[in-house]
């Protein structure tokens, strides 16, 4: 019988899955784009008290957008040049 979250070769040890998944890696990247945006609009109606915290959210939606760009980009390998 096989349980879930046990391997099929008789160890008992739970597998643990990997904490860099790469789709686990894209949901904090939109989460973080979600989060830093709603912090962009709310201190956008705040005016002058909400400055420092309005531009700090700004630069960490360039931060998590540029992130996620990079996570969706096809891994390349460096085969020499091709002619």
């Amino acid at each position: 019988m096989q349980v879930r979250g046990f391997e099929n070769t008789g160890n008992r040890s739970p597998v643990k899955p990997k904490k860099n998944d790469l789709s686990t890696q894209r949901n904090i990247a939109k989460i973080g784009m979600a989060l830093s945006m709603g912090t962009l609009v709310y201190t956008g109606f705040r005016g002058k008290e909400a400055a420092t915290l309005h531009i700090g959210a700004g630069l960490a939606l360039v931060g998590f957008s540029f992130w996620h760009y990079r996570l969706y980009q096809p891994k390349t390998t460096n085969r020499g040049s091709r002619r």
